[in-house]
């Protein structure tokens, strides 16, 4: 049972474990004890004095008694939250201009006596406090918000002044992120919202890997804002000459033009591709007229085979369009008929194999050559089943007629805007009817659609869950998709597209050797430039009990030596920031021959300066959106007057309860122990016991 006493002040209360009466009890018996005690003692003469002893042991009595009933002492604290304050700074280069940081101090310090402030400063991190340079590569917006909800959730947040100039390049849109607290925001807008003249390529779309002797594409996005008349002039150079040169004329102020271009594969090795746009006068924003790709050029000969049993003019468009590649050498072999060694060929196309009629194919299945699989009519999809298991098909006997339908989420290689109208539109083809059980490991590109339902049953899916590239090609009748566009466009552009990225994806094999680099090709400006190693023992065990060093190259031919750092059975090496330009290395792992050499470049990061042009009316909706109000930067005392007179100023009180047992106060102690002392030293110094 719990009973509880409160004091006038309410600042604090007393509470036993036991029924608070019996502390009337307690009080009773102390007195009592106090008075047979002292009632009749007749020694001590002086009457004042025996009532003083009368109630230091009346006391003493009912105090230890009293501890009987474990009383707590219960005390009340309040705690004075002040309103808080978030101020933070746009720190990316993109404003890099404008100089701020002398009115957000003068801000923080006026409101710092009202306030809690807290002051940070982000590009694509966040920091804390403000800061005098503009350096940031990239903006996120999304991170900042996440990071002032997470550290300010359920405390007193006025505002949050929020000043950038509306541009970000990374993360999310914060106008659709939940503000969870519904902080009132208060941009102060910064950069000029009027648009520049300005000439930029916008993007650029191509392959990182391309074959010797090839052409390659490379898709070109140019933008320009206030150069309506103006003639322009794109150039395309390799490492030492020029490739391409084309002139544009602007016809509008806001133009966008897109240029594909076909780029051929002369020489092997990582290439560099440079474009450039002339600059314009008046054009305020140079480095946006520069970008910079990075192919690897592979110099290798692909022997493919194809095995069948029967003939289908799908065999003919395969072959017509890997013959195109002058670096393949196609053969196709009826399997009754082939007798040869399968470990020449890199890729093995099996056209409706394992047929009716079952000839073994166990070597070519029990090899880890690439397999591309053609499912049609004459398949035999028992024995299918029984030979590969990413895909077990439950047919009814019969083929149906099937759309196609694109999975936009397939991430193995690109498919071209080309490629995928030209797949809304192809001709239907012959797939079983049946149930379709996929390998969860599989990534799809086609699935079948019915009329108008898309259905979960593959039409072409790869996988690679055993280190073996496996294509699956579950139709047939395509070839009537080589004529439809030819018929229309006079040529096979789509069709050799889409066969020839299969065919590329499944020849290209990792890296078998014992010693392997990892690394990227180009590295943005002021980031950390990082090499990651491995090697291998004579039976592929990864080890690290050697060695490996790096030797840089800068373009003056000045050598960096490094040595890897060895990370569980790995090597890792972080070479930190280096200066915009291109490098070579040579990276050896010490008492063997193992080597790798390649070059990086280090090139200025332009997200930032794509786009100079602020946006205030995206900070506008983000204001008008969280309940706060947009700013600019000579409105500084409107801002502080703003958050000085808000509905949201105000001091928060927290009252805590603290509990403490009173047999574990120490001054209490002291103070019985004083007083017993006291009433024994007169009791004998009257001669008393």
């Amino acid at each position: 049972m719990y009973a509880e006493e409160h004091l006038p002040n309410l600042m604090f209360k007393i509470s036993t474990e036991l029924p608070f009466f019996l502390s009337i009890f307690t009080l009773l018996l102390g007195f009592g004890y106090a008075y047979l005690l002292y009632s009749k003692e007749d020694k001590i003469s002086n009457i004042w004095l025996k009532r003083l002893l009368f109630i230091i042991r009346g006391v003493i009595v009912f105090f230890l008694s009293f501890l009987l009933l474990n009383p707590l002492i219960k005390s009340l604290h309040k705690d004075y939250e002040k309103p808080i304050l978030v101020i933070a700074q746009d720190a990316s280069s993109s404003i890099q201009d404008t100089n701020i940081y002398s009115h957000l101090s003068f801000l923080a310090k006026q409101l710092e006596t009202d306030f809690d402030v807290f002051t940070y400063h982000f590009d694509e991190y966040v920091k804390e406090g403000i800061t005098t340079e503009n350096t940031g590569l990239q903006t996120n917006y999304s991170k900042l918000f996440d990071q002032i909800d997470s550290r300010f959730v359920n405390r007193n947040v006025t505002a949050h002044v929020f000043v950038t100039d509306g541009l970000y390049n990374v993360g999310e849109n914060p106008l659709y992120k939940s503000n969870t607290q519904n902080i009132p925001i208060y941009p102060i807008a910064l950069g000029d919202s009027i648009q520049q003249k300005d000439l930029l390529i916008k993007e650029v779309m191509y392959n990182e890997i391309a074959f010797l002797g090839n052409d390659f594409p490379i898709e070109i996005s140019i933008e320009s804002f206030n150069c309506k008349n103006e003639n322009i002039e794109l150039k395309l150079y390799d490492s030492r000459s020029l490739l391409h040169k084309q002139k544009i004329i602007i016809n509008k102020n806001d133009f966008y033009f897109k240029l594909p271009l076909k780029v051929f594969a002369k020489q092997k090795g990582l290439q560099k591709y440079s474009l450039q746009l002339n600059i314009l006068e008046g054009e305020k924003n140079e480095v946006n007229n520069k970008y910079e790709i990075y192919v690897d050029i592979l110099d290798s000969k692909h022997n493919i085979l194809i095995l069948t049993e029967i003939s289908h003019p799908d065999i003919s468009a395969l072959k017509s369009v890997l013959e195109r590649n002058k670096y393949y050498n196609v053969k196709v072999q009826n399997l009754e008929d082939f007798s040869e060694n399968i470990e020449r060929y890199n890729l093995i196309v099996l056209y409706q194999i394992p047929s009716s009629n079952i000839k073994s194919i166990n070597s070519v299945i029990n090899s880890d050559i690439p397999l591309l699989y053609f499912v049609g009519a004459n398949t035999d999809i028992n024995h299918f089943n029984k030979l590969y298991k990413g895909l077990i098909i439950q047919k009814k006997n019969f083929l149906q007629e099937v759309f196609i339908s694109q999975n936009k989420n397939f991430s193995l290689f690109t498919i071209s805007k080309e490629l995928s109208n030209f797949l809304l539109k192809v001709p239907p083809l012959y797939a079983f009817f049946g149930d379709y059980q996929l390998s969860s490991v599989a990534e799809v590109l086609l699935n079948q659609k019915i009329g108008k339902i898309i259905t979960k049953k593959p039409i072409l899916f790869f996988e690679n869950s055993s280190g073996r590239k496996i294509g699956v090609f579950a139709a047939e009748g395509f070839w009537k998709w080589k004529l439809m566009e030819f018929s229309e466009n006079k040529e096979n552009t789509a069709f050799n597209e889409l066969f020839s990225k299969i065919s590329q994806y499944l020849l290209l094999q990792e890296d078998k050797s014992r010693f392997r680099l990892d690394y990227q090709h180009k590295i943005n400006a002021k980031s950390s430039i990082i090499f990651k190693a491995e090697f291998y023992n004579e039976i592929y065990e990864s080890v690290n009990n050697k060695d490996i060093s790096l030797i840089i190259k800068d373009n003056e031919d000045k050598e960096y030596p490094f040595v890897f750092s060895r990370l569980n059975k790995t090597y890792y090496l972080n070479l930190g920031v280096l200066p915009v330009g291109e490098y070579s290395f040579l990276a050896k792992v010490e008492g063997t021959d193992y080597t790798k050499k390649g070059v990086f470049s280090v090139v200025p990061f332009q997200a930032e300066l794509l786009q100079l042009k602020a946006n205030h009316q995206f900070l506008h909706n983000l204001a008008l959106h969280s309940g706060g109000k947009m700013f600019f930067p000579d409105q500084f005392e409107d801002v502080l007057n703003e958050i000085s007179n808000s509905k949201r100023n105000k001091t928060i009180i927290h009252t805590k309860e603290k509990a403490k047992e009173l047999i574990n106060i120490q001054w209490i102690f002291f103070i019985l122990l004083s007083l017993l002392c006291f009433e024994w030293f007169i009791r004998k110094y009257n001669g008393l016991n």
